[in-house]
């Protein structure tokens, strides 16, 4: 396996550089011409900084699960910052996705089956991108096209996606990561017809980001249509990753029960590539 780090182009907000950091499998020679799924990765961290716990523990067990994993050290929150910090994370984003399918012949990576994974605020990250991917204004910010920024499903744990659903708490943090007017302060109501087909986890005893946000956006993509599976484990904390030992901050962050995410979203991503 190669591990490289890729810069990105700074995204306008903030004094940091984004950059993708990517987990990719060499083929064995019998299986020279494989392509594998691509999946670009937000960690959490609620936009001040991405979560070490849903970064390279995350990318190897996709690694394991026969993916090529990319990790987003997206921008975040910066004090020296009057304006709002949406939508950087998202060109970002976009610069990411494109930069994947630019070198997916590199990357062994199959160009129709490039997808997102996002926990908590990174979850709003990919939430929000979607519905904002065949925005023009975004694209010509990012400097790239429509085909190149596109996802083609996306795998949302434990998300935030309404910013007034519970979480932040504080509604002048609210502002400061993105404005009362903006679309994107409500992913919900950017899904339509064209989102991507969505796998979404949550625990129903969350008490940092609650369960409704997940049922939110469960909602709007029965309302339109959108190919999706959604999961509501019936305990256990915010943050719990991949809920195995792997990830764990503390001893009540292993939830066997849960772990099971990961199996059942590779079996979602499966199911959806045979049709």
């Amino acid at each position: 396996m190669r591990i490289e780090r890729v810069e990105l182009p700074r995204s306008g907000y903030g004094s940091k550089a984004a950059a993708l950091t990517a987990y990719v499998q060499d083929n064995v020679e019998a299986q020279a011409a494989r392509l594998r799924p691509g999946v670009v990765i937000c960690p959490g961290g609620g936009y001040a900084f991405c979560s070490d716990l849903e970064w390279e523990p995350v990318a190897l067990a996709l690694v394991a699960h026969g993916c090529q994993a990319f990790v987003l050290d997206y921008t975040v929150l910066d004090d020296a910052e009057a304006g709002p910090l949406l939508p950087a994370p998202q060109v970002d984003l976009a610069r990411a996705v494109a930069t994947v399918r630019e070198r997916a012949g590199e990357w062994r990576v199959d160009e129709k089956n490039l997808g997102l994974l996002g926990c908590s605020a990174g979850a709003h990250l990919c939430a929000s991108y979607v519905g904002l991917m065949r925005d023009e204004a975004l694209l010509s910010r990012a400097d790239v096209s429509a085909d190149a920024a596109r996802a083609d499903w996306q795998v949302l744990c434990y998300p935030v996606i309404d910013l007034d659903a519970g979480w932040p708490p504080d509604p002048a943090y609210a502002n400061r990561i993105c404005d009362g007017a903006s679309p994107l302060r409500r992913a919900q109501d950017l899904v339509d017809a064209g989102t991507p087909r969505t796998f979404l986890w949550h625990t129903a005893t969350d008490e940092t980001v609650p369960v409704r946000n997940a049922y939110l956006y469960a909602e709007a993509l029965a309302a339109h249509g959108v190919d999706h599976e959604c999961h509501v484990f019936h305990e256990g904390r915010h943050g719990l990753s991949l809920a195995t030992e792997q990830s764990a901050r503390w001893d009540d962050c292993v939830r066997p029960h849960v772990a099971h995410w990961l199996d059942l979203a590779a079996e979602w991503l499966a199911d959806g590539v045979r049709g």
